[in-house]
């Protein structure tokens, strides 16, 4: 289990607005922690309707990449601590690129120092 690995993941039971059900999510927890814990952070994506509003704190995911068989929407505001059992399959690892734009999205998620070096990236 490695940092940008897709997996399946069993997200019940939920409340609210939180994603739910079986989806796929990526782990964005540093690799020492995936090696060394049970549980992990992960980040819950969302079939992307065309048209559909994007957030700053989601990145869009195009199919095929990380195994994913339809577009779809990284939702960081939505990380969550998952245990380890609660993952089903492997569907494949998104590029270095799409973890950097995780990376940015978590930034602005979070609220974390570094968001205003993103603009200088932005055209």
């Amino acid at each position: 289990m490695k940092r940008g690995d897709v997996y399946d993941a069993s997200l019940d039971p939920t409340e609210g607005s939180e994603q739910a059900r079986v989806r796929p999510v990526i782990i964005v927890s540093r690799n020492s922690i995936n090696l060394s814990s049970s549980v992990v952070l992960a980040v819950p994506c969302s079939t992307y309707r065309r048209r559909k509003r994007i957030y700053r704190s989601q990145v869009l995911i195009n199919a095929p990449e990380g195994g994913l068989e339809q577009d779809s929407l990284a939702m960081t505001e939505q990380v969550r601590v998952l245990a380890k059992t609660r993952f089903l399959r492997l569907r494949g690892t998104v590029s270095d690129l799409t973890l950097q734009q995780l990376e940015m999205a978590l930034l602005i998620a979070f609220d974390l120092p570094g968001q205003a070096d993103l603009y200088k990236y932005e055209s």
